[in-house]
């Protein structure tokens, strides 16, 4: 089964920011409406298995 690691809305947290975790990661996509576009960002960890927004990375 694949992982949040392997999507292309996985972006891990860098080593210096308070919210750190080895494995951590923010999960961001992108969406619109009819005002525009917005991003919505949640707190995954690289283990986790996937949503049903996965997207394979290239």
């Amino acid at each position: 089964m694949a992982r949040c690691a392997d999507c292309a809305f996985f972006f891990q947290v860098p080593e210096g920011e308070a919210d750190f975790e080895p494995g951590k990661a923010d999960c961001v996509t992108e969406l619109k409406d009819q005002k525009g576009k917005y991003w919505l960002s949640k707190p995954v960890f690289e283990t986790t298995e996937t949503c049903p927004t996965f997207r394979q990375r290239s």
